[in-house]
């Protein structure tokens, strides 16, 4: 029984909490990221996510952001590639009560050297905010709602990326 329970110990569950998976594929220790492609009407849409996702891999630890590519040993390439505001909820009279924004991303890690593929994936993510009767009140909750999605959306790729290597 001793014996059973040792191997056990030694070897461990596999389990690794989010993020901390082995990190970016052997030899990946920097990375340059240009801006975002935007391919919505959204403006300045792909400002935002490429400041969030720069802040969140500078944040980080194992991966260094740098601000030119040919020195990086991989590139994170990126697109905004939908942008949705819907009515989510109605009030009385029929008006519209809340909102729901949604964007969707498309990223492709690749070495810089070689220009090989090393990954891609899509990820989204949507948050709801209340109408208000004043546009410019109105406007504000949307653009808070782009805050949050970005910063979730730069959180998630981190994750995504270091966790898939």
């Amino acid at each position: 029984m001793s014996l059973l329970l040792l191997v056990l110990l030694t070897t461990g569950c596999g389990y690794q909490p989010l993020g901390r998976g082995a990190g970016l594929p052997e030899g990946v220790e920097t990375v340059y990221i240009p801006v975002f492609e935007n391919r919505t009407l959204e403006p300045f849409l792909e400002n935002q996510i490429t400041r969030d996702v720069i802040e969140e891999f500078s944040r980080r630890e194992g991966v260094r952001v740098l601000a030119a590519p040919q020195t990086a040993d991989a590139r994170l390439e990126g697109e905004i590639t939908a942008f949705q505001a819907a009515p989510l909820s109605f009030g009385p009279e029929d008006r519209i009560g809340q909102y729901r924004v949604r964007v969707t991303i498309a990223v492709t890690l690749r070495r810089t050297d070689t220009g090989l593929v090393l990954w891609r994936g899509q990820l989204d993510w949507s948050e709801q905010y209340p109408t208000a009767a004043d546009k410019s009140v109105q406007e504000d909750n949307e653009q808070a709602a782009i805050r949050v999605i970005s910063r979730r959306l730069a959180e998630n790729l981190y994750m995504r990326l270091h966790d898939n290597f």
